[in-house]
């Protein structure tokens, strides 16, 4: 078993324009299922998974954050001030005074299982992404490993021979290897504002440090990212639900 993890980071600072009308000018965050905001499904899994302090960076509409903060003592929120010209690597960045230990690292826009954060926090590596199978949801994005060492991260399935599964969008970073993360995009800051956690530094610092994953076959999850994905996201919910419960 890896350390016992008791910090988390969810990237909450994105704009949600493929959404449109239908987040009704709310942080993707905030979408209903049920009878919370997904946000707080989120946060109510990782405090029962004995999650004691998480960090939420902020940006689009962040006033909603800061009020969920208050209803949480556990929430730590920064913002990215730069949120409608970076991408999650600078809001990630952002949040480097905070971290100070391995942590948990999540998307805003995602409804999954409980057992997702159980069985990464059980995971015997300290930097591992989680997987699943095939969801057929659009958009997705896939992984190639060697063994189990991850080899790259990307849209684009035909740059794999055969990929070992779907990015659920939630990580076990040690601090390592973010401070690793933190250096390689303050090196390409300069000629790439835009660099995303995922594609770009955990491919980049997985070529000097060994990044896992643990797969989920069949775990139940959905990240909303559009219209097609929140309808998806709302059939499924109550199989979630039945799941956690």
């Amino acid at each position: 078993m890896g350390k016992n993890i008791t910090q988390a980071v969810i990237l909450a600072a994105g704009m949600g324009l493929r959404l449109k009308e239908l987040n009704k000018g709310r942080p993707k965050g905030f979408i209903r299922l049920g009878d919370l905001p997904i946000i707080e499904h989120s946060i109510r899994t990782l405090l029962a998974c004995d999650i004691q302090e998480i960090i939420i960076v902020t940006g689009f509409m962040d006033g909603h954050y800061e009020k969920l903060s208050s209803q949480y003592p556990q929430i730590k929120t920064v913002r990215n001030e730069k949120f409608s010209e970076t991408s999650t690597m600078y809001s990630l960045w952002c949040a480097r005074n905070l971290i100070s230990t391995d942590f948990i690292l999540l998307e805003s826009d995602l409804i999954f299982e409980n057992r997702a954060i159980q069985e990464l926090k059980e995971c015997s590596n300290n930097d591992c992404i989680l997987i699943s199978g095939k969801t057929e949801a659009g958009d997705e994005v896939f992984v190639s490993a060697e063994g189990n060492k991850v080899k790259n991260i990307s849209k684009d399935k035909r740059s794999f021979n055969s990929p070992v599964g779907e990015f659920v969008g939630i990580s076990k970073i040690s601090n390592d290897f973010y401070q690793l993360m933190v250096r390689t995009m303050e090196d390409g800051f300069e000629s790439n504002y835009k660099m995303s956690y995922d594609m770009d530094c955990f491919v980049a610092v997985s070529k000097i440090k060994h990044l896992d994953f643990l797969k989920i076959e069949n775990l139940l999850w959905a990240e909303i990212d559009n219209e097609m994905q929140l309808n998806n996201a709302c059939k499924l919910w109550e199989r979630i639900k039945k799941k956690n419960s």
